[in-house]
């Protein structure tokens, strides 16, 4: 926070900066943090459930950059595309605050080392500097010395690395050091100056050999690179207006295969004999892409394929039916099932599914701490007769809290899902 006006503040409360469910407010989609005017703000995402206590929420949060961060890691074009981090036109380099302030609570300033030596009567003993500078007593033959050149270490304060980690550190702790110490570092002496500050560290790093320091250096490097690109102004925010493409992920990472491309259906052009697939084309279209593709005994007689589609819609919250999935997206999840299932028919898949299931995944908060997902309703059309498994997509509702702190995928919730999907009402 700037100059820690919030945090120091004893009126400040962090419940009061977080909101929850604002995407039901169709001008706001923000997911993130917002610092603006002296103003904190938190948007979690739909359906993220409140925490009873400060300190879960400061988890919360965590968990939220975390998730923030990672996308953004993983695909560099979804933070120019989406702007999952932004400060205005420039990127807030979460990843070097975050860093700085772990670094400093667990290992405190940066500071030179020099060796000094001096003469003393205590301590380990230099004995080729204290033979050459100091004058021994001789005794019945033997060599005595009433004191020695000992070696210490010792820090020296004042050098300009020093400071410039003391100004990186305030800076760090000014944005969001709140999430971890109610500790406001104070602000060092030494004014901002980009050209003094880069040429001291780079100086620095290139005359170092320690990852760790190197690690330090070059996220110190990235915060003054952000200061001045950011104009000194104390705004910033980390986020993004299209948290569906990370809900997608977050099902997908949970629930999904890895290699799904085969199931991806293609599209082709026919010109004068001659056959274009849809990725040749001038602008790359590319294939349709099922979000999710779930398998359950994967390889045996009982396999079953699960498609799933990721909606970010406000179903769960608002119990709306216009927030439910619409007949695009309906009659989509019937041709990926159709063309998995004819694939699979002609032998270009390996395994045949005993059966091919469609379903809808969207966020709530469960209010029911042993429940986790929710089944609320199949869709249909009426072009299609019959009672093939597929022809009826299910709605299943997933805690969004639940599901950020479990991405990892593992067959236990792959099982509860996929049974979930099978007894959905018929």
């Amino acid at each position: 926070m700037a100059d820690s006006e919030q945090t120091g503040n004893n009126s400040f409360s962090l419940f009061d900066a977080c909101a929850y469910n604002a995407n039901l407010n169709e001008k706001d989609y923000f997911v993130g943090i917002k610092y603006e005017n002296d103003r904190l703000r938190v948007n979690f995402p739909l359906g993220y459930k409140k925490a009873s206590a400060e300190e879960e929420l400061k988890k919360d949060v965590l968990n939220l950059l975390g998730l923030l961060s990672s996308v953004s890691d993983a695909n560099e074009s979804f933070i120019q595309a989406q702007k999952v981090a932004r400060k205005e036109n420039v990127l807030f380099p979460i990843h070097a605050y975050l860093y700085l302030i772990k670094d400093f609570l667990t290992s405190g300033y940066y500071f030179e080392r020099e060796v000094v030596y001096s003469k003393s009567t205590h301590g380990k003993a230099n004995w080729a500097k204290t033979a050459r500078q100091i004058k021994p007593l001789l005794q019945d033959g033997s060599v005595f010395y009433t004191e020695f050149i000992t070696r210490r270490t010792q820090h020296n304060e004042n050098e300009l690395i020093s400071q410039i980690h003391q100004y990186c550190v305030w800076e760090s702790f000014s944005k969001i050091g709140w999430l971890f110490s109610s500790l406001v570092p104070v602000k060092p002496r030494i004014k901002f100056n980009k050209s003094l500050f880069l040429s001291i560290i780079k100086t620095k790093l290139s005359q170092t050999f320690n990852e760790k320091t190197m690690l330090l250096f070059n996220y110190m490097i990235d915060v003054i690179e952000f200061l001045d690109k950011s104009s000194e102004t104390k705004n910033f925010t980390y986020g993004t207006n299209e948290f569906e493409y990370i809900w997608e992920s977050m099902v997908d990472s949970a629930f999904g295969e890895k290699n799904k491309t085969k199931y991806y259906p293609h599209c082709y052009w026919e010109i004068d004999g001659k056959k274009y697939s849809s990725d040749q084309l001038e602008f790359k279209q590319s294939a349709l892409r099922p979000d999710t593709i779930m398998i359950t005994d994967k390889g045996t007689e009982n396999q079953k394929t699960f498609v799933l589609d990721s909606k970010y819609y406000r179903y769960g919250e608002s119990k709306l039916l216009n927030h439910l999935p619409m007949s695009g997206s309906i009659i989509k999840q019937i041709a990926y099932a159709e063309y998995i299932e004819n694939k699979e028919n002609s032998g270009e898949l390996k395994h045949k599914s005993k059966s091919i299931y469609n379903a809808f995944i969207m966020p709530y908060e469960s209010k029911n701490a042993d429940e986790n997902m929710k089944f609320v309703g199949s869709a249909r059309t009426d072009y299609k007769a019959g009672d093939k498994s597929y022809y009826k997509i299910k709605a299943i509702l997933v805690d969004t809290k639940w599901l950020m702190e479990n991405l990892n995928r593992n067959d236990k919730m792959i099982a509860e899902l996929a049974d979930l999907i099978e007894r959905g009402q018929k």
